[in-house]
């Protein structure tokens, strides 16, 4: 039955993609300057969209009649105060229920241990009806195993404002699209979303000691061991993103597929990587790192290290959202301190950014067994239409004001403490953000307008150098993610084995364990599908 319900699925899927290519000049010439307002482009807030299925009879659509109710899962990254009330019980829930006229449930998941706690979710048959990920790749896993549903037609039938936004941004659609049909929603990224992970110094240090900023890899070793001498009792390195940070040094991602010649290799497998896994081993070793950082799943500790000044150098996000609130933290903890961003730097392979996003932002994905779809794309409407902005900026008078319509911060705490957490339910937005609207946006008190400023270098660092992605998006095929399911684990048991036990355990060895894997898991047809999906869609790129 599901079968026959894909299938016809596909030919709404399919109609839709033309339908969209079909009007992109049209849609060009009537769509302005979309994208060019920055965040002055606040919508109007009129009391909603009508749908296409507005004018529909109830022996038309089944759903007519369904209950306006959904549920979502989100992120819980441990922002929501006491006060505030919880991820599922807020003041912006009961705002989305009021706005929307949908009856809306929030499913928080662990930041952390996201894609594991939505699996357990989807196994027990308690998944929401809508999930979402950053990671293209794990949708793609979904579709795998059958547990989300096509929703081209869903879009075609329900839709208005996401559909016209589609029809504005087509270039969105093969990231959305799995096996030829679409099976998630998303939406394009400012350029404060696509800047990702970053570094972070502590210039007052690298200023004692009268240092200059690390340029390469052994350079930042050499400043790390520069620093544990000085500070015998300090952590010279800690962060959020330390792995990842180290992988993009080196141009070899773990969960990337990168062209070698002209051929298609998985990350993990590169010899870069090894290189990767010898420098996370040798910061180890010298005692440059947190011993237990394998095991700080939450990052408090690597946070708690960071904001007390007890490390000098930090791997993390560029800025945004917690890092606001770490330098904030680490400020009022050390006053003299300097944190200040600090560019990516090179090793033997050349120098690339750090870990940058592609255009696509949240991929949001329906549950097959969802009871109303037809609510839940009225609900991506009401967000893509208006409702991402009051989430992302707050009310206005209470937490923004406009100054040429740019949304300026009335008070940063009060913006952390009450709106922070709430960006966290608009998974579709049609936000542009230009980097000097950072400096109008902050709050006037001197702090928050020193943090803006670093947030704007910072931004300024991170999009400096191109982070290394060979291809626009990743294939993904039963096969490929079939493995990813088993081998991520793997890397990530090999990485710490060969980290934190000893020199019998290097980089090569964990490289030479991972192939095996690679191999005992058919890697070898995994890589050739990978090769024909990049020959016959490398016209496109």
């Amino acid at each position: 039955m599901q079968q026959n319900r894909s299938s016809n699925k596909s030919k709404g899927s399919f109609a839709l993609i033309m339908v969209v290519l079909a009007t992109l000049l049209a849609s060009a010439c009537s769509s302005g300057n979309n994208g060019e307002g920055g965040a002055s482009a606040k919508p109007e807030q009129s009391s909603g969209s009508p749908t296409a299925a507005a004018t529909q009879s109830a022996s038309d659509d089944p759903y007519a009649n369904a209950p306006r109710k959904i549920s979502i899962s989100t992120f819980d990254r441990g922002q929501v105060s006491s006060d505030e009330g919880t991820y599922e019980d807020n003041r912006w829930v009961k705002w989305i229920r009021e706005q929307s006229g949908i009856d809306v449930t929030i499913v928080p998941v662990p930041r952390n241990q996201a894609q594991d706690s939505l699996n357990v979710l989807f196994a027990s048959g308690q998944a929401p009806d809508m999930v979402w990920e950053y990671d293209r790749a794990y949708i793609g896993k979904l579709v795998t195993q059958g547990v989300i549903q096509p929703i081209g037609d869903y879009i075609e039938k329900y839709s208005t404002s996401y559909k016209k936004y589609l029809q504005e941004n087509p270039d969105l659609l093969p990231h959305m699209t799995f096996n030829g049909e679409i099976y998630a929603v998303t939406a394009k990224r400012p350029i404060t979303a696509i800047a990702n992970h970053g570094m972070w110094i502590r210039q007052d240090w690298l200023d004692e000691l009268k240092l200059e900023r690390p340029t390469t890899v052994e350079e930042l070793v050499e400043v790390a061991k520069a620093f544990k001498q000085r500070y015998p009792d300090s952590t010279p390195i800690v962060g959020h993103t330390t792995a990842d940070i180290y992988a993009a040094m080196f141009g070899a991602m773990n969960f990337l597929w990168y062209l070698e010649d002209g051929k298609m290799q998985y990350g993990a497998t590169l010899d870069r990587f090894a290189d990767v896994i010898a420098l996370e081993k040798q910061v180890y070793d010298l005692g440059l790192v947190d011993r237990e950082y394998f095991t700080d799943n939450n990052n408090q500790r690597a946070a708690q290290l960071w904001t007390t000044g007890k490390a000098g150098i930090y791997l993390g996000q560029w800025g945004n959202g917690a890092n606001d609130i770490m330098i904030q933290d680490m400020l009022a903890n050390v006053p003299n301190a300097k944190p200040e961003p600090l560019e990516m730097v090179a090793s033997k392979y050349g120098k690339y950014g750090a870990y940058q996003e592609s255009s696509p932002n949240i991929l949001v994905a329906f549950n097959k067994e969802m009871k109303n779809p037809k609510a839940a794309i009225e609900y991506l409407d009401w967000l893509i239409d208006k409702g991402w902005y009051t989430l992302a900026y707050g009310e206005e008078g209470v937490h923004y004001k406009l100054v040429d319509g740019v949304p300026k911060r009335l008070d940063e705490d009060k913006f952390n403490k009450e709106v922070l957490y709430a960006g966290e339910y608009a998974v579709v937005r049609d936000q542009v953000v230009k980097a000097e609207d950072l400096m109008v946006m902050a709050a006037d008190d001197e702090l928050s307008q020193r943090i803006a400023a670093l947030k704007v270098e910072s931004l300024k660092l991170t999009l400096k150098n191109e982070f290394r992605r060979d291809i626009p998006y990743q294939p993904s095929f039963d096969e490929i993610n079939e493995i990813r399911a088993t081998l991520d684990k793997f890397i990530r048991e090999t990485r710490a084995t060969a980290v934190t036990q000893g020199a019998k355990y290097t980089g090569e060895w964990a490289i030479g364990e991972i192939r095996k894997e690679w191999d005992r898991l058919d890697g070898a047809k995994a890589q050739e599908i990978a090769q024909q999906w990049y020959e016959e869609n490398k016209g496109s790129f």
